[in-house]
């Protein structure tokens, strides 16, 4: 199962498919139209011959006024350096351009470690003249949105990195500050949230969760669903709490679990299942004890 390093930044870019383009330096040489349109495109890169070639992801960018592709995008986080992306990269540039009917494609590759990073930058030669690869690859010590001052989401990504400092207040401030601005729904900002924390040394968590609790801040997403809960009552009104956290987090809970809920009239507990809800991966870390 792919790690939350893995995941987090990739997350990201499935939440806002525009970072795609701010991770390409000068858009590699690519002449892009005016307005774009961008939006995810399928990974499968499978050739006829029964090999299967399936990219983590491609962001696809039209001409917003006509449609046309100009620009494929292929995302690989890539926690070490592989021989065996030697041989599969290439192909995903090529056949990225094929699948989508797309002039151009680039590769970008993910490698917070700065020293495995430089592994991937190595040129894949691919034996014909004129075409080698060279990896655009991104590591925790310089990703775009490090100062804090681009586009909200860049400054997540670059935390997701690494390349922002969350056991410092000024880097968690940051961070906080740049989720706050996203304007997304309090599902998907519960969701940015649930991947920094996941992503975070327990010191930075620790510095977030408190920040994250001060009225400088918003009220996240569990607290406005736990007051609610609280304001139709405690053990029942706990319990709708607690399922309402759990679908919008996505963690879908079984029907034994939901049972478990409903019929609970100790307020301590569910108390500890709603806190555990808020960081849980699975509905299962919910529900452990």
């Amino acid at each position: 199962m792919p790690s939350i390093t893995h995941e987090g930044p990739l997350d990201l870019v499935r939440q806002h498919p525009e970072i795609a383009l701010e991770l390409i330096p000068g858009t590699a040489g690519v002449a892009l139209p005016a307005r774009v349109a961008v939006s995810l495109a399928p990974t499968d890169m499978s050739a006829v011959v029964p090999v299967q070639y399936l990219a983590d992801m491609v962001v696809l960018v039209s001409d917003q006024a006509t449609g046309e592709p100009v620009l494929a995008v292929i995302i690989e986080p890539q926690l070490r350096d592989s021989e065996a992306k030697r041989f599969s990269w290439p192909v995903y540039v090529v056949t990225a351009r094929q699948i989508n009917k797309c002039p151009a494609a680039v590769l970008i590759v993910l490698c917070p470690d700065p020293a495995e990073a430089e592994k991937c930058r190595q040129l894949i030669r691919t034996g014909h003249p004129g075409f080698d690869l060279a990896p655009i690859v991104i590591d925790s010590s310089g990703p775009p949105g490090r100062d804090g001052t681009a586009d909200p989401y860049l400054t997540v990504f670059a935390a997701t990195m690494g390349g922002i400092d969350l056991e410092s207040e000024a880097g968690a401030r940051r961070v906080l500050d740049a989720i706050a601005s996203t304007g997304v729904s309090d599902a998907d900002r519960s969701r940015l949230m649930t991947i920094m924390l996941r992503l975070s040394s327990d010191a930075a968590r620790q510095i977030l969760e408190a920040m994250m609790t001060t009225s400088e801040y918003e009220k996240t997403l569990a607290e406005r669903i736990h007051d609610q809960g609280m304001a139709e009552g405690e053990a029942k009104g706990e319990a709708k709490a607690l399922l309402r956290l759990l679908a919008a987090r996505g963690l879908a809970p079984s029907e034994a679990q939901r049972n478990q809920v409903t019929s609970c009239t100790d307020a301590a507990q569910l108390d500890l299942w709603f806190d555990r809800a808020v960081t849980a991966g699975t509905a299962a870390e919910v529900f452990a004890d």
